[in-house]
């Protein structure tokens, strides 16, 4: 687009030239003379766009000089500092820069200055040479110009890190030593030609015209654009990111080694850079260049007990303890005029007092909303909609339609009390798609009352999940429906007792499902076995649903052996009994079985342990 633009603009000062209506081509009044045609359109496209202006008489003046503070801040508007999605970024600037800069004595462009600083271009060193003193008021050289054009444009390591500079200006043995890099880079990259007798001319001074093209082709060249995205995932092992872009949507990019990662303005490596947080990312055309997050702490929500405030100014610090038996209290910062509701109504920090429950919506590690209520509530009428089961916790997340509670997760107390359709139950028998009453102390819950629909469906298996969380998808009368597998389900093959490892993709099913799980499979197959071995180190086992996955030498891709303890005789290598809960992560294991429908089943498991 801005190529087309240039073109354009180009194309008009031509037709102008033979004519006289030079006034009415650009914004001001003194660039449309045949003088200026070399820079009159990169002058109107650099004022469009908004990095340069002109004077309260309409005019341009491109002849006179450029001071170096203005070239400074004017490359750093074209690279992002007057972009609205920086301002979280120039908050951070000026946190980390304010004091450096409070000895420039400046009365404008501390904005400019600040992120320069912020994105590496400008070190303290930087300040005193082109804007201490009276120094910041004096005219930019050529020479200055290409060392702050390389800097701005993130070319500084590479201009530097080449040697034996070569150039074929006339004066190229004038130009001095500590700039020749930097001359190179700005003229490689078309950013500063030289002048019309050839030279460079080093020592002299930049104009207005001159920094308004200068300006343009640098922002033509780096073709940035700036986005606040959320850090979905990372990927260290594949050195990708996943970002989740307003008005864009989520996309997985490459990290590669022009990709800088920052955590609020410092540098960090893709390992370092923390998930479910904002970031601000920089890109270069359809690459990032930069990503910086803006916090260390992922956003999250707490649910804790109320414990206490304090205000600085407007801000709230609210103070919370995890459980009502702790003496910990932490104490975290607030947006200034945080949203508070009590009890589903708004209210103030007031409206608490000690020993409520309370919940903290947390994002770039401050909070962002606060509600709560007494210690003790009921939820009417929800619906499950997730069921995450971890290795000693459970959570629940919730549907309802008041929205004080619609999509909020819980955690469930080990002693929780539970009943469904009447009957005395465990949270085994609860199952996503369940209606729900729950009493919750404190953010977590304590009971549990629930009624289910139980539903037959018939189907062809397109997928089955085998995991901490077993699924099955079905096609039923051309829809694809999954249903999560409770580990207590009942599976009959050809009206006998089977289990999950002998279903095919396109086997005919029959679900007997409550909610959305499935109680119940029934199949009419024939299983089709070969004999077989599997011998490598185990990389995970799972005893609960009885998988145990195993690396063998001459691949990199694990293999899923299924077994139990009622069917797979385990054996360490002295022959000596042992269970599949005495297996561990790096063993050594033989296992002989045979393989069914595609999955090895085993019948015996020879262990040998990482300790031998």
């Amino acid at each position: 687009m801005k190529k087309t633009a240039l073109a354009f603009a180009a194309a008009i000062t031509a037709l102008c030239a033979a004519s006289t209506g030079y006034a009415d081509t650009y914004s001001f009044t003194d660039i449309s003379a045949d003088q200026y045609s070399w820079c009159a359109p990169y002058i109107e496209d650099m004022y469009k766009a908004g990095y340069v202006n002109g004077y309260e008489d309409n005019t341009y003046r491109p002849d006179n000089q450029v001071t170096k503070l203005e070239g400074i801040a004017l490359f750093a508007r074209a690279m992002g500092s007057s972009d609205p999605v920086n301002e979280t970024v120039l908050e951070l600037a000026h946190d980390q820069y304010d004091s450096a800069l409070s000895t420039c004595s400046l009365s404008w462009g501390d904005d400019e200055l600040a992120y320069m600083m912020y994105k590496g271009a400008l070190t303290a060193a930087d300040l005193t040479t082109y804007i201490s003193g009276t120094t910041k008021n004096e005219p930019l050289t050529r020479g200055e110009a290409a060392v702050i054009i390389t800097k701005a444009m993130g070319g500084e390591v590479s201009a530097t890190s080449s040697a034996g500079v070569s150039l074929s200006y006339t004066d190229a043995g004038k130009i001095p030593v500590n700039i020749l890099q930097y001359v190179k880079y700005v003229s490689d990259e078309g950013i500063m030609n030289g002048m019309d007798d050839g030279s460079f001319s080093a020592d002299g001074t930049v104009t207005r015209s001159q920094i308004a093209v200068m300006l343009s082709r640098a922002v033509e060249k780096c073709d940035y654009s700036f986005y606040k995205a959320r850090i979905n995932a990372i990927d260290e092992e594949e050195a990708t990111i996943t970002l989740d872009i307003t008005d864009i949507g989520e996309k997985t990019y490459d990290v590669t080694d022009t990709t800088d990662c920052y955590i609020r303005g410092a540098i960090a490596s893709i390992s370092d850079m923390p998930e479910n947080v904002t970031a601000v990312v920089q890109f270069s055309g359809d690459n990032p260049v930069s990503i910086d997050a803006m916090s260390e702490v992922p956003d999250e929500q707490i649910v804790a007990i109320y414990s206490g405030y304090n205000t600085v100014g407007s801000i709230i610090q609210i103070k919370v303890k995890e459980k009502a038996s702790s003496d910990t209290v932490t104490a975290y910062n607030c947006i200034a005029d945080v949203p508070i509701t009590y009890a589903g109504s708004p209210a103030t920090i007031k409206s608490f007092k000690s020993g409520d429950t309370v919940t903290l919506e947390i994002a770039d590690g401050v909070v962002q909303a606060i509600s709560g209520g007494e210690k003790s509530e009921t939820i009417s009428n929800a619906t499950i909609t997730d069921m995450e089961i971890g290795d000693t916790d459970l959570n629940i997340t919730i549907s309802s339609a008041d929205s004080n509670y619609d999509g909020k997760t819980y955690p469930v107390s080990s002693d929780v009390r539970v009943q469904k359709n009447n009957k005395d139950a465990d949270m085994s028998e609860i199952y996503v798609g369940d209606k729900v009453t729950l009493t919750v102390e404190y953010g977590t819950v304590v009971k549990v009352t629930a009624t289910s629909s139980v539903t037959t469906v018939s189907g062809t298996l397109t997928e089955l999940t085998i995991s901490n969380q077993p699924s099955i998808t079905l096609s039923v009368d051309g829809k694809e429906k999954t249903y999560q597998i409770p580990q207590d389900c009942t599976v009959l093959i050809n009206e006998e007792e089977g289990s999950l490892y002998d279903f095919r993709v396109g086997d005919s099913l029959v679900l007997t499902v409550e909610s959305q799980a499935v109680t119940k499979i029934k199949c009419s197959t024939s299983v089709v076995s070969t004999s077989g071995r599997v011998n490598g180190v185990v990389s995970a086992v799972n005893s609960s649903y009885g998988f145990i996955s195993v690396t063998s030498e001459d691949s990199t891709i694990p293999i899923t052996v299924f077994c139990s303890n009622t069917k797979t005789t385990f054996i360490d290598e002295k022959g000596g009994t042992v269970k599949m809960n005495d297996i561990s992560v790096g063993d050594t294991i033989e296992c002989r079985g045979a393989t069914s429908n595609g999955a090895f089943v085993a019948t015996l498991i020879i262990v040998t342990p990482t300790s031998n």
